[in-house]
């Protein structure tokens, strides 16, 4: 016990402090690697929660008795990673998350006796809402979703009711949708709203940028833009394909500049044949008259008019008849009524810009050699070819442009090269779990290498101070120009080396008898420790600085 309490005064009490702190901390850093290891990793449950439902989210984890961790405000919550699909199933068969939507669930637990229509009608839009928005976050690339409706009520004595009108927000993260993305989405809530019309569907993302409805002119010209960049897109394509087949992979650029008209056109056309007539319809009519007129002598008398008398004169008929006979023929003329719509897309123009590698040898040592420029009538072929993959109208005034440039191999080379399959398809919650093993592992290795084996090895007494040490005390534990304590005695005000007291009669017979019994052994000691020197001068000088200092 004494040997320990003197080893340890001996060994001073601040490096003893400093050992045990550096030996504490490397045992928490290994504590904390250890458990992190053996700790599954994390994953996200969902974000962006209400705190009121991410609170019924907690209360259903603890009651399955799901570990989980909360992050931020409360709104994220974190979960194993093997256990985030199953653990979503669960909250979803428990209706959770709702994402602070109300469906038509709201009509489950409420009484309809005492409700006015007023409560009724304000239910039955925020159950429409609710619903909406549940529908349009499981499209695929929404990560949420906001409606809102604008219901008018038809008043009375109101000749035409306002249109009903709605405002959408989603938010789509870093993938923008297509144009016909939009589309769809205004017709999905148009398609649930009464009266609703797809363009008084209003849909903004996250960034507060415009994607569909508002203003008509804006929509027209994000129609137009994208009208145009699928035709150009369409038109590169099928031209890079033809002209990569010639000349091959990588050797062509093409650009394509489009003019489209957007405008929807309908003609309507009537051509009347006047040689193809045909009888439509026949009249006939025909008129006869006949009449029949008495006549007399003129003389007017007694006996005349006595009937049965011999005076009596008699009379005579005057007859005339009369015809006529009218026909009418209708015809009908051939007559044709063509009606064209021309949709929305029809090119206007068209530019077509193309440029040509030429043809460079390969090298001995695989490089690129010596370059060759495509003749003329190769040239010619090429632009015949792009030509027809166009459809080039001089009508429209289409300009196609095919000239044969020298490419930089470097630049085209990593524009052209596909990109293979990953070696190990790792996801983004691997990647940061190996990098934080990584950092632990190498501040553990740092904290050994550098601190802890520097201490251990001089608490045991090793290292090259202790060897240099040993060397010039020799086995005896003394030297010849050393204290017993195998120190040199320097004095503390000068800093001058003090001379020794002379060693009495029976020292020095000690040292003689020694010096006879480990003469050679002695003299091994001196020449090591002067090699020792020689090799290690910045660490010699150093170890003769702290046997002062501890002195």
């Amino acid at each position: 016990m004494d040997q320990v309490l003197s080893g340890l005064q001996r060994f001073g009490i601040g490096r003893l402090a400093a050992i045990i702190g550096v030996a504490a901390g490397v045992a928490a850093a290994l504590s904390a690697l250890v458990l992190h290891l053996g700790t599954e990793p994390k994953a996200l449950l969902y974000a962006n929660l209400d705190l009121k439902e991410a609170a019924s989210i907690s209360q259903a984890l603890d009651a399955a008795g799901i570990k989980y961790e909360a992050k931020g405000d409360g709104s994220t919550i974190m979960v194993s990673r093997d256990k985030v699909a199953s653990t979503r199933l669960m909250l979803s068969s428990k209706g959770l998350p709702t994402s602070g939507s109300v469906g038509y669930e709201i009509f489950d637990n409420a009484s309809a006796l005492g409700q006015t229509d007023f409560v009724q009608n304000l239910n039955r839009q925020r159950a429409l809402e609710g619903e909406l928005a549940r529908t349009i976050r499981s499209l695929d690339g929404v990560s949420f979703a906001r409606v809102q409706l604008v219901l008018p009520k038809r008043q009375m004595f109101e000749d035409e009711a306002e249109q009903p009108s709605a405002s959408v927000v989603i938010g789509v993260g870093g993938h923008e949708p297509s144009a016909d993305q939009v589309r769809a989405l205004q017709n999905l809530v148009a398609g649930a709203v009464p009266n609703l019309k797809p363009e008084r569907v209003t849909i903004v993302d996250q960034n507060s940028k415009m994607l569909g409805g508002g203003d008509g002119q804006a929509a027209a010209s994000q129609a137009a833009d994208d009208a145009r960049s699928a035709t150009e897109e369409k038109i590169k394509k099928r031209v890079r394909e033809l002209v990569e087949g010639v000349v091959g992979p990588g050797k062509a650029r093409v650009q394509v500049t489009a003019d489209i008209d957007l405008s929807q056109t309908t003609t309507q056309q009537e051509k009347f044949d006047p040689d193809g007539q045909v009888v439509r319809s026949t009249q006939t009519v025909e008129e006869n008259a006949k009449q029949n007129q008495p006549e007399t002598t003129g003389q007017a008398s007694a006996s005349a008019n006595v009937p049965g008398t011999p005076g009596a004169s008699t009379t005579s008929s005057n007859a005339s008849a009369s015809g006529k006979t009218e026909e009418m023929t209708n015809y009908e003329i051939g007559k044709t009524t063509t009606t064209t719509v021309e949709e929305p897309g029809t090119v206007k123009k068209l530019s077509v810009a193309v440029a040509v590698d030429g043809v460079t040898a390969v090298g001995p040592d695989g490089k690129p050699g010596a370059y060759t420029a495509r003749s003329a009538q190769e040239m010619q072929r090429i632009e015949t070819l792009v030509r027809s993959a166009v459809g080039y109208d001089t009508s429209r005034g289409d300009q196609v442009s095919v000239i044969n440039v020298r490419f930089e191999h470097d630049a085209a080379a990593g524009g052209t090269a596909s990109v293979g399959p990953k070696l190990f398809d790792f996801d983004k919650n691997d990647l940061m779990r190996g990098a934080e093993l990584l950092v632990l592992a190498a501040v553990s290795a740092l904290i050994i290498f550098f601190v802890v084996r520097p201490l251990l090895t001089t608490a045991g007494g090793g290292g090259p101070g202790a060897m240099m040490h040993q060397l010039i005390a020799g086995p005896g534990g003394s030297g010849g120009h050393f204290s017993a304590q195998g120190q040199i005695t320097y004095d503390p005000k000068t800093g001058e080396a003090l001379a020794l007291p002379a060693p009495g009669p029976s020292e020095v017979e000690q040292r003689i008898d020694m010096a006879k019994i480990e003469g050679q052994v002695r003299v091994s000691s001196v020449k090591s420790v002067a090699e020792f020197v020689d090799k290690h001068p910045e660490e010699s000088v150093s170890i003769l600085r702290t046997w002062l200092h501890e002195a």
